[in-house]
């Protein structure tokens, strides 16, 4: 299968505004600020769907504005694939030559220091947001022991021993 370079940035582009809670003509609005004037959302549609050819000044502006690196936009969807990449009518690259130069150091080393640098960016984020996430899940379930041992009082079925017990091994599979 081979797919146009446009239509790989066109998606990248897609999901990562998504991913940023951006509406199209948010995303045409904020390109006003790095160009001199903003992308009309039909233009940011059309790049979506690869209909449109990114300059150099358009890349730059839209990793300035989602807040990621430019080798961003050129990921595929599953490196695996065999097909081709089309730079251009007729010129085209197979995918595995196309993953090399993206991802790997084939001709400077800046180029594989952005991708591990974006790499973990990305990673560090997702882990501050699970810590995040861990904590607040760590206040409900001290929340829900303290609900258990009142709870037991209050039907007495188990005396404050056995709550606290059974609040123990709660507190056991957390830690696990």
């Amino acid at each position: 299968m081979t797919v146009r370079i446009e239509e790989v940035i066109g998606r990248n582009l897609r999901q990562i505004r998504e991913g940023n809670g951006l509406s199209q003509t948010d995303l045409g609005r904020a390109m006003a600020e790095h160009l001199g004037k903003p992308w009309s959302r039909q233009a940011v549609s059309a790049a979506e769907k690869g209909r449109r050819f990114f300059t150099a000044a358009d890349l730059l502006a839209l990793a300035r504005v989602l807040d990621v690196s430019i080798p961003r936009f050129f990921m595929l969807t599953d490196w695996r694939d065999e097909g081709n990449v089309e730079l251009a009518e007729g010129i085209s690259m197979p995918t595995p030559e196309y993953r090399d130069r993206i991802l790997h150091e084939v001709d400077a080393r800046g180029s594989a220091q952005l991708m591990t640098t974006a790499d973990l960016q990305e990673l560090g984020a997702a882990l501050i947001k699970m810590r995040e996430n861990h904590a607040k899940a760590g206040v409900a379930l001290a929340g829900l022991e303290v609900d258990l041992v009142y709870a037991a009082k209050a039907v007495k079925l188990a005396d404050e021993h056995a709550a606290a017990t059974l609040a123990e091994r709660l507190r056991a599979q957390q830690a696990d």
